[in-house]
């Protein structure tokens, strides 16, 4: 009987710092770049500053009907690489870590720069989150361009991991043939791609298509790749 108040003790707690844990961000609209389909990624558009400054990378859950409107729309428009979500006005940290579950519409290309929206006021949830990391104002940047690699058997992305004031937001396609970092993938969510350039403020220039693996050192090869997005003005 002890040990079962306890446990429910336990419960009525952690539900309760749940819901009064205070976050000091305002409430906001937080953009997200949309990425696949047989998995839904999404990646937060960030910017440096307060509430926007956090680089977040989810999967996202949508009803039967709107996944498969999703599917359809971006099959009848195969030239249109940019597909973005608008969430309803909420505190990013508190929705990722707590309630998970919220009221957007979507869109055919950039929801502020002329997109088409052809889902309204559907309810999504984040089935799971993939990176989380607040931008740190004393960051500085990593030796090498750094990306993050994630996706499934069949689809495939790389995010270029924002460290320090400029910098640039970038999401690309990519094909992975690479059996061990694939499995990497499915088994860690993601792993950290470095490339080596002179110049950390410009993209992976792609002359050759490998990096390697952060830690281990492992080259990973990239037979394709195609640029979804790419954004410095928000990030200047």
């Amino acid at each position: 009987m002890k040990l079962a108040l306890t446990f429910l003790f336990l419960c009525i707690s952690t539900v309760t710092f749940a819901q009064t844990t205070h976050y000091p961000d305002k409430p906001s609209t937080h953009g997200m770049m949309l990425m696949g389909t047989e998995v839904i990624y999404a990646s937060h558009l960030p910017m440096f500053h307060s509430p926007h400054d956090y680089q977040i990378i989810s999967i996202l859950e949508l009803t039967k009907e709107a996944q498969e409107r999703y599917i359809q729309d971006r099959k009848s428009h195969p030239d249109e690489l940019i597909y973005t979500i608008e969430p309803e006005t909420l505190v990013l940290p508190e929705m990722m870590n707590h309630s998970k579950v919220f009221k957007a519409n979507i869109y055919r290309g950039h929801f502020e720069r002329g997109g088409t929206k052809f889902l309204e006021n559907i309810p999504v949830r984040i089935k799971q989150i993939i990176y989380y990391k607040q931008f740190d104002k004393n960051g500085i940047k990593p030796a090498n361009l750094q990306y993050l690699l994630f996706g499934n058997d069949k689809e495939q992305f790389l995010v270029h991991r924002i460290s320090s004031k400029p910098d640039f937001d970038e999401n690309i396609a990519v094909q992975l043939k690479d059996k061990k970092a694939l499995k990497a993938i499915v088994d860690n969510l993601y792993i950290t791609i470095e490339f080596p350039e002179n110049d950390l403020r410009k993209p992976f220039s792609w002359k050759h298509n490998m990096g390697n693996r952060k830690h281990t050192h492992e080259p990973v090869h990239f037979p394709n790749h195609q640029v979804l997005y790419l954004e410095y003005g928000d990030l200047d």
